[in-house]
């Protein structure tokens, strides 16, 4: 059998419509990674929380064990934005309680933006909240600390709410609320830097 010949013409063609694909996929990629370490979000804009210093801590340098007392694995958290929150007790006391609903309510007002996102909640040593939670979807839980367990990085602090994005780089630093009033003035500040991130990066 004769083997066809393929016009030139048409293998270009071909060739650019595959280089014009790769590059529709991997811009979001691209973007994000770009946003994230050429400090986009200093640009023109007034982020509400703190912004970390680079390079930001990872994920991968710290270890958290979920319910099951199994060690977490960001392949389960990439994709997602990350609220993330250090209790300074096992106990979750009233100030605990605030912070948390603090979240919940905020995560609630995202609106079409509120399925890219997960709140984390690490408590120290312990879970004992496990009854209080009625949507694992969104909210998981887990025990450890932000002592990185490898690598050099910034020590994540008891008690704060941090900003994590889809790569696993935890970037952003709030203060805990202390008051409802409190809560339902800072809400659109926390709310406004999520959908500013996502905005940025287009994940």
């Amino acid at each position: 059998m004769s083997q066809q010949t393929v016009d030139p013409k048409v293998r270009s063609q071909n060739r650019k419509v595959v280089s014009a694909l790769v590059l529709v996929f991997a811009a979001p990629v691209i973007l994000a990674y770009v946003a994230m370490h050429m400090g986009w979000f200093h640009v023109a804009t007034k982020n509400n929380g703190t912004l970390l210093e680079t390079p930001y801590p990872h994920f991968d340098q710290l270890e958290w064990f979920g319910v099951d007392d199994q060690p977490l694995h960001f392949k389960d958290f990439e994709t997602q934005w990350w609220w993330i929150y250090f209790p300074e007790q096992n106990t979750c006391d009233e100030v605990c309680e605030l912070n948390i609903h603090w979240l919940t309510q905020t995560h609630a007002t995202l609106g079409k933006e509120s399925e890219k996102l997960t709140r984390l909640i690490v408590f120290p040593d312990d879970i004992i909240y496990e009854d209080k939670v009625k949507d694992n979807e969104q909210l998981r839980l887990a025990r450890g600390n932000g002592q990185p367990t490898k690598g050099d990085g910034v020590q994540l602090e008891a008690g704060k709410v941090y900003l994590m994005d889809v790569h696993g780089n935890i970037f952003m630093r709030y203060e805990p609320v202390a008051n409802e009033q409190e809560a339902v003035m800072r809400s659109k500040g926390l709310r406004d830097d999520v959908r500013r991130a996502i905005k940025a990066t287009g994940l």
